[in-house]
């Protein structure tokens, strides 16, 4: 069996993915890590036509279930979306996250939460995509404190909660959250799945009328200009997929 291995980071760059040369020989990528891991994989595989296995060790992108990579380009994060893009095989193994960091449990449950959120009150919303939603939404809420704790079962649910919201993402693209937390990340580094919860619980509140306040006790606090960040993804693309006018005070004061 012929092979390489090669780590990749986090938030990586289009240049990086372009760097990587694929030899004629090997016949399959196999991505093993968390949702930048596995970007990396879908454009590799993508581009030179190889199967491609995921096996997330985060419980949050879904990424392995995805037809969206996202890369960063001259220092912005740029999702690139194509059915070509999905995994041929994704496995689930819960075990792979008992050495991940409590806070790195936290943050990609969080993103699996914003990805549930934001796909069932999407206007692209779908009775499958809400389906996927809800039991995304069952599976991560019901299971978080105990996935923090190790416990192998709660983890495997994480999983599971993270590839449903993965499919549903799939139907409706994330909106709000997710246009808030792309220059949260690229300004000031902070982690992708926190950065999408900071807004959260204000947004679940506008769109949905549902208090999910709970989640601001595991979320850090960052000193950011709200106004640039607030400038910044107002002109985002994604607005236009929530169900009610979201103002720059909204996001000024969600964050």
């Amino acid at each position: 069996m012929k092979f390489i291995l090669q780590h990749q980071p986090t938030n990586p760059t289009l240049e990086h993915a372009e760097s990587i040369k694929i030899g004629k020989k090997y016949t399959e990528i196999v991505s093993i890590g968390g949702g930048s891991t596995i970007d990396v994989g879908k454009w590799l595989a993508r581009k030179y036509g190889l199967k491609h296995t995921a096996i997330p060790t985060t419980c949050g992108s879904g990424s392995e279930m995805t037809k969206f990579c996202v890369l960063m380009v001259d220092g912005k994060k740029v999702t690139f979306s194509d059915k070509r893009f999905i995994p041929k095989k994704h496995i689930l193994q819960p075990n792979l996250l008992q050495t991940l960091p409590v806070d790195q449990i936290i943050s990609s449950g969080l993103d699996a939460l914003s990805h549930s959120l934001e796909s069932y009150w999407s206007i692209n919303s779908t009775k499958m995509s809400r389906k996927y939603s809800l039991s995304a939404m069952n599976f991560l809420v019901s299971n978080f404190k105990k996935a923090l704790k190790y416990d192998e079962e709660a983890l495997m649910y994480m999983l599971v909660g993270a590839n449903l919201a993965g499919r549903a993402i799939n139907i409706t693209k994330t909106n709000v959250c997710h246009a808030i937390s792309y220059p949260l990340t690229e300004i000031y580094g902070i982690p992708h799945g926190i950065a999408c919860a900071m807004t959260l619980p204000y947004f679940t509140k506008k769109m949905m009328g549902k208090d999910i306040s709970f989640i601001k006790r595991y979320l850090p606090t960052y000193k950011i200009d709200k106004k640039k960040i607030a400038d910044i993804a107002f002109k985002s693309g994604k607005l236009k997929d929530c169900p009610k006018l979201v103002t720059k005070l909204d996001i000024k004061k969600a964050l």
